[in-house]
């Protein structure tokens, strides 16, 4: 790609990462998170985890930027080219599936529930979960610069209604009240963090597929932070507010008491939306270079990734959302740690790959089992530094041997 053609400004990069934010799951961290920390200590979690993956995020930017390639092109010098195709592919397809899953399954049950508010007829969760997930597919098979337009249509509207939203809460409670909150359990601010990591560590990886089309890598890195921080940040606080005005940390449960049930079904659809074409979009790129199919093929792709998303919506992967989340973290952050330590630590990337890099691979493989065993709260943010290291040395011993010959 022409650096001066298709390219796109920081500006526009952060409506993308902004609309991939807003979404129910944020809100849902917000309010899992209140259920034993206090809102401040909430927040700390969160800025401090958000952090984190924007800071290997733009990293893995950077380099998107320098070689215009996807986070699975760009992983192929450490894994090889199968082995990016096979591990990373696999892992960050699955992923973000899941999440297509998730948010599906989301977007089915406020529709039914809200309907029922609206004294409508009672529509069953999967039929619902279907029929969104539906039109969530055909925005994605479109690509990129569709997602860009639906972004600026959806955000601000979904601004609106979040503000509509606690504007109505506080009609009836107090700022003293979110504030002075106190969770009868109290989790470790450590293992807060982690799930907060856990939580945009997908995004963090794959940030090569959208930051690639970024017109510099200082556009890729604002449109990141911009894009990421402060909506991030925003949402966890406000489904943290609601969930201790309303009672309850079930997210379709506090929308449908707020009110107004149009109005809560609006931002419910429309931030599940923008996030999930986002994540069908990956995961077709994903499993397209899974595949080895041509660029054209994208979109027939994403197609059927999308249906087999559908299909776990409309069986209720909702319900495993915490699980889903430690396993997401687990497989996906040592992905990063391989892919940064091979550009910017032992500075071996080449584009003339390998079949399989078992340097990578093994590297990866450390790192998965060192969080899989490890009862650490920073596990998460190890799996990463232990992937870089392992990588590094494992490079410099092969040099070695390659000087001693």
């Amino acid at each position: 790609m022409d650096k001066n053609q298709n390219t796109t400004k920081w500006f526009s990069l952060a409506g993308v990462w902004f609309g991939g934010i807003v979404s129910v799951p944020a809100l849902l961290v917000g309010s899992t998170l209140i259920a034993s920390l206090s809102l401040n200590k909430s927040l700390w979690a969160g800025l401090i985890g958000f952090s984190f993956v924007v800071f290997f995020m733009s990293l893995l930017s950077i380099a998107a930027v320098d070689k215009r390639k996807t986070t699975v092109s760009l992983a192929s010098s450490s894994f090889g080219d199968n082995g990016a195709k096979i591990i990373v592919g696999l892992v960050i397809g699955l992923s973000t599936l899941g999440w297509f899953g998730i948010q599906s399954n989301i977007a089915g049950a406020s529709f039914s529930k809200i309907v029922i508010e609206m004294n409508g007829p009672e529509i069953p969760v999967w039929i619902s979960s279907v029929f969104w997930g539906v039109i969530m597919v055909l925005t994605a098979v479109f690509g990129f610069k569709y997602l860009k337009w639906l972004n600026y249509l959806a955000v601000p509207a979904i601004i609106l209604l979040l503000t509509y939203g606690l504007v109505v809460t506080f009609k009836t409670h107090s700022l003293s009240d979110v504030l002075n909150f106190s969770p009868k359990e109290e989790m470790p601010l450590l293992q807060a963090i982690g799930f907060t990591i856990g939580f945009i560590s997908v995004g963090g990886v794959i940030a090569p597929d959208y930051n690639r089309f970024a017109e510099t890598k200082k556009d890729a890195i604002l449109g990141s932070i911009l894009g990421i921080i402060p909506s991030a940040l925003s949402l966890l606080a406000i489904g943290a507010i609601f969930a201790i005005t309303q009672g309850t940390y079930d997210i379709v449960e506090i929308f449908s008491t707020l009110g107004f049930p149009f109005f809560a079904m609006s931002i419910l659809i429309l931030a599940t939306w923008t996030s999930n074409v986002m994540n069908v979009y990956s995961s077709g790129l994903a499993f397209n270079g899974l595949l080895k199919l041509e660029d054209d093929f994208r979109s027939k792709t994403t197609l059927v990734v999308g249906l087999i998303g559908i299909l776990l919506a409309a069986i209720g992967v909702l319900s495993h959302f915490m699980n889903f989340i430690t396993i997401l973290t687990i497989t996906i952050t040592p992905i990063a740690g391989v892919m940064i330590s091979d550009y910017y630590l032992s500075k071996t990337y080449t584009e003339d790959v390998k079949k399989v890099n078992w340097k990578g691979v093994i590297s990866w493989m450390i790192g998965v089992i060192l969080m899989l065993t490890m009862t650490s709260q920073i596990k998460n943010i190890l799996g990463i530094v232990i992937s870089a290291i392992t990588y590094y040395i494992l490079q410099k011993l092969t040099d070695n041997e390659k000087n001693k010959q």
